[in-house]
């Protein structure tokens, strides 16, 4: 009995040891790959950005293009500089792709990967230039997908595959645009991939293209939009009216208007309070807050707003 213990802690003993091993092991080969990976990327950064800086035809010369995962690496790389730059000569970048096949490259890894990975590889997709058969391919495997983030994905891709239809692609998505997907919108916008003409977009009737003309608003600070945004407060669709309040209070535009208070009246308490803290944190006075608070809640909340508007702003002294 006591040599089976014994051999049987052997055992053990021996599988914990090669255990250990292994993940040590494992630990190393993964650190390897990343410091790989990382001086992968930023080797490709410097060459793709002296080419955009140089132009000209020539083709640039990656180390180890040959392998699957550097081409990968490239990809993510050409992504991540056509997103965080503009101005420069995107059929550059418009060639590596073609040359080197990373649209279909993408597409493939999508296709293998699951969850959030496959979300990440539409992602990087949808910021470079495809071919229209991978564009084709892309749509027909995942343009139904009821998955938010995927939809996100094809409405980004869409929009980089044909900017002049921009207007129609927000109107046909179906489902809302959260904040996120504005964000993600803007940041094509930044890439000079969507035109900036504000009006037809407030002025529309779907919603989605109406909360991008109130972001677009808000975002460059278009205080010329003021009659545009406070016909968008009367509208019946809650979602559009609250964007356009945030986007009235975001330009310092005045409040004293009885669209205003009108619908501050239609909020329950709690919404207005966060409303009022909101006012006060873009830098409104007490008294400006006052004018849209309902008189019959006056003088309960009206020293809540002087408390609130004391707390956001500090007195300056010498």
């Amino acid at each position: 009995m006591g040599e089976v213990v014994g051999a049987y802690t052997l055992a053990l003993l021996v599988g914990a040891v090669l255990l250990a091993a292994a993940s040590m092991l494992h630990a190393r080969v993964r650190q390897r790959r990343i410091g790989i990976r990382r001086t992968l990327e930023r080797c490709y950064v410097n060459v793709l950005n002296r080419r955009l800086l140089e132009g000209g035809s020539a083709w640039c010369c990656f180390p180890l293009i040959e392998r699957r995962s550097s081409r990968l690496t490239l990809a993510v790389v050409v992504a991540q500089i056509g997103a965080m730059t503009y101005g420069y000569d995107r059929r550059v970048l418009a060639k590596v792709v073609r040359r080197y096949g990373l649209d279909r490259l993408l597409l493939e890894q999508a296709r293998l990967s699951g969850g959030m990975r496959r979300v990440e590889w539409l992602h990087t997709l949808a910021q470079i230039e495809c071919s229209d058969r991978i564009y084709q391919r892309m749509m027909n495997r995942y343009g139904r997908s009821r998955n938010s983030y995927i939809a996100l994905c094809m409405t980004l891709a869409a929009l980089n595959h044909s900017p002049e239809r921009s207007i129609a692609i927000l109107a046909e998505r179906r489902g809302r645009l959260s904040p996120f997907d504005l964000a993600e919108v803007l940041m094509m916008l930044k890439r000079g991939l969507i035109p900036v003409a504000y009006q037809p977009l407030l002025r529309a009737e779907q919603a989605n293209v109406r909360l991008l003309g109130l972001c677009i608003v808000r975002y460059f600070g278009v205080t010329e939009a003021e009659e545009d945004i406070v016909a968008a407060i009367a509208t019946d669709d809650r979602e559009v009216a609250e964007s356009a309040l945030f986007t009235l209070c975001a330009l310092r535009l005045r409040l004293d208007r009885e669209l205003v208070r009108e619908a501050a009246r239609r909020m329950s308490e709690g919404e207005r309070r966060a409303w009022y803290r909101h006012l006060a944190s873009e830098g409104y006075s007490s008294r400006a807050i006052a004018q849209i608070v309902p008189e019959k809640e006056l003088s309960l909340l009206g020293e809540y707003v002087e408390q609130t508007v004391a707390s956001y702003k500090r007195a300056l002294m010498n």
